[in-house]
């Protein structure tokens, strides 16, 4: 690995960031006087440029590099090939499209901004928790407009999963067809709503859950789920919260596809390959059209560690 760039060029890195983050804060500040429509044209507008100095930065912990501007290229395909840092891959993409093509009027602003809400928490409690950067410090203070009571359901549903120690969990294999972000006290949780994989599409077959993992919906997952309660309004609510997860593509499916190819199996989901498949595209957030994709070279990586790990005599 390369050696660490210089705590210099860190510095440099870290002040510009600090730079574009006071502009952010400063538009924020603005939302009362100039609304946040208008608010949000303003932080759109910067956006880009923050991401991709956080991307310069994670970077700098990884490579002997320069503060300059030829080095983001190299920080951006850095980071979007590290698993863990899923968010900046994707909020990413989202910007090369909106804020590298278009002006959005004030309305679609808002909608775009309270979209990015979720990924600028993430960055900012990021950041704070890898390099202590007090970075988006007022970021609770953009309106999302969520009225008292919706907001009093939330935090009594944050708290259950937060402290709630339920061990008795029920697992079974679901489609996620709707996973909707919420936010307590610059946190968040998620409300995954989900089927059976041999049920049908109807509403009366879903389910709601409540969590703080970020969970896929590229694939049948399997879920840990156990019943828990909340009081709102003077009634008991029952609610769901998940524990645990990850992507378990069903055995069918996986020798349906091989079968495209002429290639017959039996039981996939007992191959060595298969969990640990499951496992990388868990623990990554990868999907495997962005597995395949990949460059040669980081491809076979990835395929020598999961054939090394899960079948070790090769």
């Amino acid at each position: 690995m390369n050696p660490k760039s210089s705590q210099e060029t860190i510095s440099k890195i870290e002040n510009e960031l600090l730079n574009i983050d006071g502009v952010i804060c400063r538009h924020i500040e603005n939302s009362d006087l100039l609304g946040r429509g208008a608010v949000s044209q303003d932080i759109l507008s910067q956006l880009r440029n923050f991401v991709e100095h956080t991307m310069l930065r994670i970077y700098a912990d990884s490579a002997n590099i320069k503060f300059d501007y030829e080095y983001i290229t190299e920080g951006i395909k850095f980071v979007k090939s590290q698993g863990k840092l899923k968010f900046l891959r994707k909020f990413h993409e989202y910007l090369q499209i909106v804020a590298s093509h278009y002006t959005l009027d004030s309305e679609n602003s808002e909608r775009v901004m309270l979209k990015y809400y979720e990924y600028l928490l993430k960055i900012k409690n990021f950041m704070f928790k890898k390099y202590s950067l007090n970075i988006l410090e007022n970021l609770n203070k953009f309106p999302l407009d969520i009225d008292k009571n919706t907001q009093e359901y939330y935090e009594k549903i944050a708290e259950k999963v937060d402290t709630d120690s339920n061990n008795s969990t029920n697992n079974d294999r679901y489609y996620v067809h709707k996973i909707k972000p919420f936010f307590v006290n610059q946190r968040i949780y998620y409300e995954v709503t989900f089927i059976p994989v041999k049920g049908s599409a109807n509403k009366s077959d879903r389910t709601i859950a409540f969590t703080t993992l970020d969970l896929s919906k590229n694939y049948a997952v399997k879920l840990w789920t156990y019943e828990s309660d909340i009081q709102i309004l003077g009634k008991t609510m029952p609610i769901l919260i998940i524990k645990k997860w990850e992507v378990s593509i069903r055995a069918c499916e996986v020798e349906n596809f091989a079968k495209i190819f002429g290639v017959i199996l039996k039981q996939a989901n007992n191959l060595g390959e298969y969990r640990g498949l499951m496992d990388f595209l868990t623990q990554t957030g990868f999907n495997l059209v962005e597995l395949l994709d990949f460059d040669d070279r980081r491809y076979q990586e990835i395929r020598a560690k999961i054939l090394l790990r899960y079948n070790p005599k090769l």
